[in-house]
């Protein structure tokens, strides 16, 4: 891993060392000796980059948050769960930040458990806390990193960074004699890996006799909800918020019994939960006196408009007898489609009070002050609607754009599932067929991708001529679905396809052999640490026919990946197209 990494780093320092060239020569003329030293390091510069490194004109790069009055600054990294914001952590920043008076994290000692880029930790040092940000160790240095950038010079306490394995020897590297904390922090440290057992052993290992666990969590699999119940077994626990999937959890060991022993901080944001649950009740309360009131608002000015213009008629929306206000049960029921409903008529309403301003002299104050207060209540409501963790952020992950097969592929990824991030093994798989099409002819053939994530390999494949069908899990498929289309329109001879596929389940029926035969499977980092590995295997063996050709891009990152190699090879006849480090390329064919 230590090649590859470093190949990345070139890859950075070649980027930026080419915008630092170019900033000298308008900044100062130079004299010629400079100017040849340069281009004779930047030619060593190129030939160090990896051979699949590609060409692209925008990566991600950072996202600008503000939290606790500070701007922060995350650098991300495209090659580890680890690298990337999460939604929890976003929701958890923002927790922290909106109750820091009764979540006082000022001189307390705070773990952080899962930190990946640091936002969490670097939000808590700002907020005062003595903070431990830790992490496996091959995602330390960007950790690191981040922790120094936005917090040096900005706290009472210099957080700290330090690895940390779920589970393993944890009484000999972490004895508890030693390190006790106030708080234990987790952000979305719970996913689809086979770590949660460990994961609740090292809750319960920092979690002792007044310290409180604070966790985040989408809830995305059915792993999650199994988690959360061990969780609720495990601990005292409580909800402090709820925001449809995600929600904020609390908890104390079970060592402590009875309120009394929770500290006062803990006691006040309890009694606080509860009132917000009072608030929230009043509040939806109004929200449907307000909706209410703007809907007979809005049929009464209908009515009027009917009797005081003919020539200028709108027609009433069809409603039945409860939607009139007879039946308030069933008004009820029909809440949110009156809230959508109010929503969309707000602009048309308000335009056509300014037409009655103009064209009706008889327009009197007092319509247009109810119609100025609709508009407010209407602005009230889309805020609302939004959740309360949602971000202030200037810049944010938008899109990457690569060029292969003579074209600019725009990609837009998604930061909430491992299959909507672009990884390195999709960009050695595209540099591979873009430069060996002679070798690798895909002209006409009918070509799987098994995990297709962003849907690069798809596009690229697809504009090398090739009849795709790209597959992956019905939850990233829109996104994959519009990196497709957005990139093959009008370009390719065969349109692609975009299809569910979950490896290894039913596929005689969904997918049988008697009717679909590809001349190749393409795969790019499907493997990684997840416990399908065995499922993908017999989702390869199941489309690899005699005729079918895998091919299988991956870049070693666990000793699971060498086991899974070990096992593709006994299952194909297989040979090493290409090979970067720990980024190789197979090809395989059946045994048959």
């Amino acid at each position: 891993m230590d090649t590859l990494s470093t190949h990345f780093v070139e890859e950075t320092n070649y980027m930026r060392g080419g915008e630092e060239e170019e900033e000298e020569e308008v900044e100062e003329d130079g004299d010629e000796e400079d100017k040849e030293e340069k281009k004779d390091e930047s030619a060593v510069q190129k030939q160090q980059r990896p051979a699949w490194a590609p060409c692209f004109f925008y990566r991600a790069g950072k996202e600008v948050y503000h939290y606790v009055g500070q701007e922060i600054i995350i650098e991300e990294a495209l090659d580890s769960y680890a690298g990337m914001i999460w939604p929890a952590a976003l929701a958890l920043c923002h927790y922290l930040e909106t109750h820091r008076e009764q979540l006082s994290l000022v001189d307390k000692a705070v773990l952080e458990i899962g930190a990946g880029t640091g936002l969490v930790s670097v939000v808590a040092a700002l907020l005062g806390g003595w903070v431990t940000a830790t992490d496996l160790p091959v995602v330390l240095s960007n950790l690191r990193f981040n922790l120094c950038r936005n917090t040096r010079g900005r706290c009472r306490h210099t957080p700290q960074v330090a690895a940390l394995s779920w589970g393993f020897d944890l009484e000999s590297t972490y004895p508890t004699s030693v390190y006790h904390y106030d708080y234990v922090l987790a952000a979305d440290v719970v996913y689809h890996h086979d770590f949660l057992d460990e994961l609740l052993v090292t809750m319960k290992h920092f979690c002792k006799p007044g310290t409180t666990v604070i966790w985040a969590n989408k809830v995305r699999f059915e792993s999650d909800l199994t988690f959360v119940e061990n969780f609720k077994k495990a601990f005292h626990t409580s909800l402090l918020a709820e925001d449809g999937e995600m929600k904020i959890f609390m908890a104390t060991c079970r060592e402590e019994e009875g309120e009394g022993d929770v500290g006062p901080e803990i006691q006040d944001l309890l009694r606080e939960k509860e009132e917000g649950k009072r608030e929230e009740a009043e509040d939806e309360k109004s929200k449907e006196k307000l909706v209410e009131e703007k809907h007979n608002h809005y049929v009464g000015k209908e009515k009027r408009k009917g009797k005081d213009n003919d020539n200028d008629v709108t027609e009433e929306p069809q409603m039945s007898e409860p939607e009139k206000g007879d039946d308030k049960e069933e008004k009820n029921k029909h809440k949110e489609e009156e809230l959508e409903e109010t929503i969309v008529l707000k602009d048309d309403d308000y335009k056509e009070d300014e037409k009655d301003k103009l064209d009706d002299s008889s327009t009197t104050a007092s319509e247009e002050d109810v119609t100025g207060q609709a508009h407010i209540r209407q602005t009230a409501v889309q805020q609302d609607r939004t959740p309360a963790w949602v971000p202030n952020i200037s810049s944010s992950i938008g899109k990457d754009i690569y060029h292969y097969a003579g074209q600019d592929i725009v990609i837009y990824e998604s930061i909430d599932y491992f299959g909507a991030v672009m990884w390195p093994a999709a960009l050695a798989l595209c540099s591979f067929l873009d430069d060996n099409r002679e070798r690798v002819n895909l002209q006409g053939k009918k070509v799987l991708e098994l995990g297709a994530g962003t849907g690069l390999v798809t596009i690229v494949a697809s504009l090398l001529g090739a009849s795709v069908t790209a597959t992956d899990l019905p939850e990233v498929l829109s996104n994959l679905r519009a990196n497709v289309t957005r990139n093959t329109r009008g370009r390719c001879r065969h349109p692609p396809q975009v299809a569910a596929l979950s490896w290894g389940f039913d596929l005689e029926s969904t997918y049988p052999t008697s009717v679909y035969h590809y001349d190749y499977v393409l795969a790019a980092d499907v493997v990684y640490h997840h416990d399908f590995l065995d499922k993908l295997l017999v989702t390869m063996k199941h489309f690899c026919k005699p005729g079918t050709t895998v091919i299988w891009a991956n870049k070693v990152r666990f000793e699971s990946d060498l086991t899974f190699t070990e096992n593709f090879k006994k299952a194909f006849h297989t040979s090493l197209l290409a090979e970067d480090g720990e980024m190789k390329i197979f090809m395989a064919t059946c045994r048959e």
